[in-house]
């Protein structure tokens, strides 16, 4: 058997684009624009028609809203920032019931890699390695900046989206 598109995989594929868009300009810009959010939030809703599954959206609902509010009592603590909140809970809400566990774990262990290696060596050496190549010198001590931790929610929400087209599809 061969893989055969359907419009639920182009969705899916969008909303995997859409977290690419809000992790390069998290890196970029440290900051993750409010539209971007909005659209990954916008787009499930034409995954749940679009699937061929049943999809749980009122657990969607329920996972988003509950991760919305513990993002919102991290970013009253300053622990983290306000599209980070947005778009944990835009991503949860494609995570569901099923997935969340799935888009935490990868979620944390990215962010715990990024902050590891942003303390030890590995950050300097590859620092010296890209100022090199780039002639952009970065080798201050930057562990004070904040971490573009929209690459780590984009990670979890690629495993949501593998989960997702892993759907029996695949052969």
């Amino acid at each position: 058997m061969y893989f055969q598109p359907s419009i639920d995989t182009f969705v899916i594929t969008l909303f995997l684009g859409l977290l690419m868009l809000a992790a390069i300009n998290d890196v970029a810009e440290y900051k993750i624009p409010n539209r971007i959010n909005f659209a990954i939030a916008a787009l499930y809703p034409a995954y749940v028609l679009a699937s061929p599954a049943t999809v749980d959206w009122i657990g969607g609902l329920i996972v988003c809203a509950t991760m919305l509010s513990i993002g919102v009592i991290l970013f009253v603590f300053r622990r983290m920032g306000g599209g980070d909140v947005k778009m944990i809970a835009a991503t949860a809400l494609w995570a569901g019931p099923m997935g969340i566990t799935d888009f935490v774990l990868f979620m944390v262990i990215t962010g715990g890699v990024m902050a590891v290696a942003r303390l030890t060596f590995v950050r300097s050496s590859l620092a010296l390695t890209f100022g090199h190549f780039t002639g952009i010198d970065d080798t201050d001590d930057n562990s004070q900046n904040p971490l573009p931790y929209g690459v780590a929610i984009a990670t979890g929400g690629f495993a949501v989206g593998a989960l997702l087209l892993g759907n029996g599809r695949i052969v």
